[in-house]
């Protein structure tokens, strides 16, 4: 269900309307829809999925999340209704985090974004949610064990777009590079072993081959907070002297997602 859009009408001010005196200023009014279409002209392509908490918790006393949940993943977040939306990036900060399974971008960055959606419905954002860019892809490594599997297909902490490089060093300590279509290829975002091609498996031990993969993804940026929680302003409505009240273009501080993995397992 989407968000009510505000339709308020607020009395007039002075200089509401143009003074015949030359030297006086016209009501300055604000164009909401003049910032949206600034942002369509220069602005990027980003999927925003909604987030909620997940409630597969034992109880609300302790608040005790499944660490292993299935609909989350683990995140203790779920996500639903993906929408399109066009938004620039006003400023940005990276840093990085370094962990022993890779390394990643987990930069800050202020994003600005339109009123309504691309299917025109109105647009909002909250604590968590999600927002990916479709059209653009950076470049990740990861360490991963091989993990068997009934589809025979391995995945990363992101939906794979192309895989760089991918190697690893045998039980010979001979380091040897794996091959798309010759020992993999790349299917809905994961790694699908060409049968007989996959890494050795220690089965008792329940250990695999430690595997290096270098990565493309599309960017996932989490939402931290907004720039100012209720962005509004007056504006003349058309053919007459009195203002309604309009939502302005958002701005929100987002991050870099390095907490939420399998997107086939969220709710869309």
């Amino acid at each position: 269900m989407s968000i009510k859009k505000p339709d308020a009408i607020y009395p007039n001010a002075p200089l509401t309307q143009p003074s015949p005196l030359k030297g006086f200023i016209a009501d300055p009014s604000l164009k909401g829809s003049s910032f949206d279409e600034l942002l369509r002209n220069r602005g990027i392509r980003f999927f925003h999925k909604k987030a909620t908490p997940c409630p597969n918790v034992n109880s609300l006393d302790d608040n005790n999340h499944d660490p292993d949940c299935p609909h989350c993943d683990g995140s203790g977040i779920l996500f639903y209704q993906e929408k399109e939306l066009i938004g620039l990036f006003i400023s940005n900060s990276v840093e990085k985090l370094f962990e022993v399974q890779g390394v990643w971008e987990v930069g800050t960055a202020v994003c600005s974004f339109p009123t309504i959606y691309e299917d025109g419905t109105q647009a909002d954002f909250n604590t968590f949610d999600q927002l990916t860019c479709p059209d653009f892809e950076i470049r990740l490594w990861e360490l991963k064990e091989f993990e068997p599997s009934s589809d025979n297909q391995q995945r990363l902490r992101y939906p794979i777009a192309n895989i760089d490089s991918m190697s690893s060093v045998d039980a010979a300590g001979n380091l040897k590079f794996f091959e798309k279509e010759t020992d993999f290829n790349l299917v809905d975002g994961n790694i699908e072993w060409v049968s007989g091609k996959e890494p050795p498996y220690d089965s008792v031990n329940e250990i695999g081959e430690v595997l290096s993969i270098s990565y493309y993804a599309n960017p996932v940026y989490n939402v931290l907070q907004h720039m100012h929680e209720l962005r509004v302003t007056q504006q003349l409505i058309d053919g007459s002297p009195s203002k309604q009240a309009i939502r302005l273009p958002q701005q929100v501080l987002v991050k870099r997602d390095f907490l939420v993995n399998s997107s086939e397992k969220l709710n869309t």
